[in-house]
């Protein structure tokens, strides 16, 4: 019906637009009863009689029964035009019927499909509610597991913890197992290197091993008994009982100690020895420095307290005197102390970055300093003297205080310490003449904290034991890295380190550790704690040691091409003496061992000295309060 309705209304709108296209061109009916056709059709059919008018003598046509014919056409016009009407009304009429047959069939299909969506509506509906009942019985279910599974892990996490809790007690109980073991094992192996040196430095070895009789032989079975315990430990068999075994042999290796240093005395007084003088430190007065007094003029001493002698004595350790040894043990035991005193703090996870910002307060000052001028040495000193006072220091954009940690300030006392000592490895073997801006800066430390000086000597002779001197012997046992380690060699990927690279490290350090002996501290300070007579104890004591290949000829050189100058002028004649020791004895006696350029360096400083009657100051030596 709908599509009839539709053509119905094109064929309207047709008909209409073409009534408007031929409107302007017709001018007359030309359909229905007044049409021209209609009309001529009506003239033939009936008979037109003329009369004439009276009045003006003009025809009128009439029909047959005497009507005129426009009434005729007019009634007739009326009566189509009723006609049309009524046909017209009729068709709107079936039209309406039409639409409210329409509307009631639309309304009817309406309510079938509001009726069948409601149906579907109302299933989907009682299917989900069916859907989430089953949702609500299988999530009941799922969180009743959840819950049992949840308590299953609770229980299980409680016992694990528990395990675990008692794993790491057990496993801290080890850890100071292995702490006093490895405790036990520095002390055995220290006391028994002085031992070793303590017996190298007796007259008659046959008649000490009679006083000691059974005694001397422990020397060979205490170390394997102390090897067996750490054996132990390294294979997990570590208990109270060894440990208890590891103290008892150092207290007994102490005792054997005692007993041997007796019999060597012994030993030793009872020997008839050529009468030798040894050579020794100097008497001196305290270094006092002053801006005005110290320009061209040195201090001098009065004169040695012993005689130099002529000649090397043969009967000195090969390693070191027991004066420079006992020295060393006690820096090394101090520096241990020391790290044991901010231990938390290093292995606190939580300090990370605590322990960044310090390293970072230290490492920025001390990486930037340079000898430009006394106002940027000045400006580092403060910022490290500042933060080892556990006072603000500005980094960056950081406010630091080292004391915001109770163990903060030993940590970067430390730390301060071991990074100057490094760079103479890093930055003096490169440019020697910084080595005076950095020592300048370390005594000037070194007299505001003791403690910071103290760790700063116990570095040096950490990294560098050449400096005691001391020539640390091997151990029973002892792998090739782990003893040359201790000589100061560095290894890279279970490589050792080339000859030529270590020597010109040792070369940065000794330069530096030399300028400390010379250099001026800040003004206002008037002394060096560590001046030039330990340098002369330190040439005295290494030309009586036996040379070892290429270090002995080259911390020599280094040693008199920095402080030579000083000790000249400050001891004059003695210092001569020395030096020809040095050219008499030492010198051959280093050809005997070195094959690099080690000894021709020293013996061209030698020949020179000996040409021009005096060493040369250093490049970069400050000779007066400088800041």
């Amino acid at each position: 019906m709908e599509e009839i309705i539709s053509d119905l209304e094109q064929l309207k709108i047709s008909a209409f637009s073409k009534v408007k296209k031929i409107n302007q061109c017709i001018n007359e009916v030309t359909i229905g009863p007044n049409s021209r056709r209609n009309t001529e059709r009506t003239k033939q059919d009936q008979p037109v009689k003329t009369k004439k008018c009276a009045d003006n003598n003009k025809f009128q046509c009439t029909s047959e029964n005497g009507l005129p014919i426009r009434h005729i056409l007019k009634e007739l016009e009326i009566q189509r035009q009723g006609e049309v009407n009524g046909a017209i009304q009729a068709r709107l009429n079936k039209f309406e019927e039409f639409s409210r047959q329409q509307e009631v069939t639309k309304k009817q299909q309406w309510l079938k499909q509001q009726q069948a969506f409601i149906e579907d509506m109302q299933q989907k509906e009682s299917r989900i509610f069916e859907a989430l009942n089953e949702y609500d019985k299988i999530t009941s279910n799922e969180h009743a597991r959840l819950t049992q599974h949840y308590q299953e892990i609770a229980e299980r996490r409680k016992i694990h913890e528990k395990e675990l809790a008692a794993k790491e007690k057990q496993k801290q109980l080890i850890n100071t197992y292995i702490d006093s073991v490895k405790k036990c094992q520095q002390d055995f192996r220290t006391i028994y290197q002085q031992i070793i040196v303590i017996i190298r430095t007796c007259g008659n070895n046959e008649e000490l091993k009679n006083l000691l009789g059974d005694d001397f032989k422990q020397l060979k079975t205490l170390p394997e008994q102390l090897d067996e315990v750490v054996s132990n430990c390294k294979n997990g068999k570590i208990s109270e009982t060894e440990v208890q075994k590891a103290v008892e042999l150092v207290q007994h290796v102490t005792a054997l100690q005692t007993k041997i240093e007796k019999c060597v005395v012994e030993v030793n007084n009872k020997k008839e020895a050529q009468v030798t003088t040894e050579v020794t430190v100097p008497q001196v007065t305290p270094i006092i420095y002053s801006e005005r007094t110290h320009k061209n003029t040195v201090e001098k001493s009065e004169g040695p307290a012993e005689k130099i002698s002529p000649s090397l004595s043969s009967n000195l350790s090969q390693y070191g005197s027991l004066t420079n040894l006992k020295m060393y043990t006690d820096l090394m035991e101090f520096l241990d102390q020391h790290n044991q005193s901010f231990k938390d703090l290093e292995m606190d996870s939580s300090q990370k970055q605590f322990k960044f910002e310090c390293k970072k307060a230290i490492n920025t000052p001390v990486n930037s300093l340079s000898g430009i001028n006394s106002s940027h040495i000045l400006d580092k000193y403060n910022r490290l003297y500042t933060l080892l006072r556990g006072q603000n220091v500005i980094v960056g954009d950081k406010q630091i205080n080292a004391s915001n940690h109770p163990q903060g300030i030993p940590f970067c006392t430390d730390l301060l310490a071991k990074k100057f000592v490094l760079q103479g490895d890093v930055m003096v073997s490169s440019n020697p003449e910084s080595a005076f801006c950095y020592a300048t800066v370390i005594v000037s430390l070194w007299n505001d904290f003791p403690t910071f000086g103290k760790l700063v000597l116990a570095y040096f002779y950490k990294f560098c034991p050449y400096l005691v001197p001391y020539y640390i012997p091997r151990q029973v046992g002892e792998t090739d890295e782990e003893f040359y380690v201790k000589q100061g060699y560095q290894y890279i990927d279970g490589q050792i380190e080339r000859q030529d690279k270590f020597l010109k490290r040792m070369t940065g350090i000794m330069r530096l550790y030399s300028a400390i002996l010379i250099v001026k501290p800040r003004r206002g300070q008037n002394t060096t704690p560590h001046n030039i007579k330990h340098g002369w104890r330190w040439l005295s004591s290494i030309i009586k040691l036996e040379p070892r290949v290429d270090i002995s000829a080259t911390m020599v050189h280094t040693f008199l091409e920095t402080v030579g100058f000083e000790l000249e002028a400050r001891y004059d004649r003695f210092f001569k003496k020395l030096i020809r020791i040095i050219f008499e004895k030492f010198l051959p006696s280093c050809r005997e061992k070195c094959t690099g350029g080690a000894v021709t360096r020293l013996e061209l400083l030698l020949s020179e000295y000996i040409k021009n009657g005096k060493f040369e100051q250093p490049s970069g030596y400050l000779n007066y309060p400088y800041w």
